[in-house]
């Protein structure tokens, strides 16, 4: 269910409110006309409360009284694959739970060198042998970084969860500074430095200071009203390509947001070095795919995806060197830049 909730409300909730679109379709067979209010009433409710929904994705909640969050990571061989592989993976949820009711409730040095021989003796219980180089114990200050990010940002503090992924990621949601959450998974913490860290939350926060989700909300609610009471024929006349031309527009307005967020976050901060570095770590296989594959550049323009190419995020950050607080109309400069963005990889090709 964790990982259902990590699909659906990760991000910006563009994936939740596209599923209930579709899903329209479904109950509209079913109680008529009164799908629409039905559905964007479960909308609504779940943008409302999408805070304390994805604040549950995480085990892992820093907060003022508990800031410290400590990853234990093993890198796998043949060996240790092996012998995974002959006692299930459910092996893993219970080391995991050996670890945890080992784990100390201060950190140090010497704390985390402890920990280490605890993994090890855990990892041997079940038939794994690994040694002090394969394992790495890293602990991260989460609840200051976030609590300094929003500082800068005139905000106050979000909630936070850790999402036990190994991918490097974050995402926030919620209608307001105080009904917010952001999710950081475990690969983050164990990848970017504290300023790359900073700078991709500072992402976020410019997508709660902005009040994305909620022009989200407005746009799909606008367009799911407006596909029933004022251009339905329009719909019976395109059939499939209009479920193409309505969901690039969401997504279009989604590369919007998101490059307003990457744009905040390199102002605010003066830093837009950071959240390059950190942008090359998360998308490093699609910046491999893109460097080798010309024509990928322009293709990644055109998915469903309400992040624009990851490449075009690092390039255009450059330009804001130095320009700490004298970019006023973040939202306009983003939509040129993406503007200029796509037209120069249509021409390149």
């Amino acid at each position: 269910m964790r990982n259902v909730a990590k699909r659906i409300f990760a991000g910006n909730t563009t994936s939740l409110f596209l599923s209930f679109i579709l899903l329209s379709f479904a109950l509209f067979f079913i109680i008529g006309v009164y799908t629409v209010f039905v559905l964007i009433s479960v909308q609504l409710v779940a943008l409302i409360f999408s805070d304390k929904i994805v604040y549950r994705i995480g085990s892992v909640r820093p907060d003022a009284e508990r800031p410290l969050v400590t990853i234990v990571s093993v890198r796998s061989n043949a060996e240790t694959l092996r012998s995974i592989s002959q006692h299930g993976k459910k092996i893993l949820s219970q080391i995991r739970e050996e670890i945890a009711r080992s784990a100390m409730a201060t950190y140090s040095a010497s704390a985390n060198e402890e920990l280490k021989s605890t993994v090890i003796g855990s990892l041997l219980r079940h038939g794994i042998i690994a040694s002090g180089k394969e394992i790495t114990v890293k602990t991260r200050d989460v609840y200051r970084i976030v609590h300094e990010v929003s500082e800068k940002f005139g905000r106050q503090t979000p909630k936070i969860t850790i999402a036990n992924s190994i991918v490097s990621n974050a995402s926030a949601t919620g209608v307001s500074s105080s009904r917010s959450t952001v999710v950081i998974t475990a690969g983050s913490l164990e990848e970017l430095n504290d300023e790359e860290l900073e700078a991709v939350i500072g992402h976020e926060m410019g997508h709660v200071a902005g009040h994305d989700p909620v022009i989200l909300f407005a746009a799909t609610s606008f367009e799911f009203l407006g596909r029933f009471y004022l251009w339905f024929p329009l719909l019976l006349y395109l059939g499939f390509f209009y479920f193409l031309l309505a969901f690039g527009g969401i997504y279009l307005l989604g590369k919007f947001l998101e490059t307003r967020a990457d744009t905040d976050s390199a102002v605010v901060f003066g830093n837009p070095e950071a959240l390059a570095s950190a942008l090359t770590k998360i998308g490093f296989r699609q910046l491999f795919r893109e460097k080798y594959n010309p024509g990928a550049k322009l293709f990644d323009w055109f998915q469903f995806d309400p992040h624009p190419p990851i490449y075009f995020r690092i390039a255009r950050l450059s330009k804001y060197s130095g320009k700490q607080g004298h970019v006023r109309h973040t939202l306009l400069v983003s939509i040129r830049d993406i503007i200029v963005g796509f037209f120069s990889a249509l021409f390149q090709v």
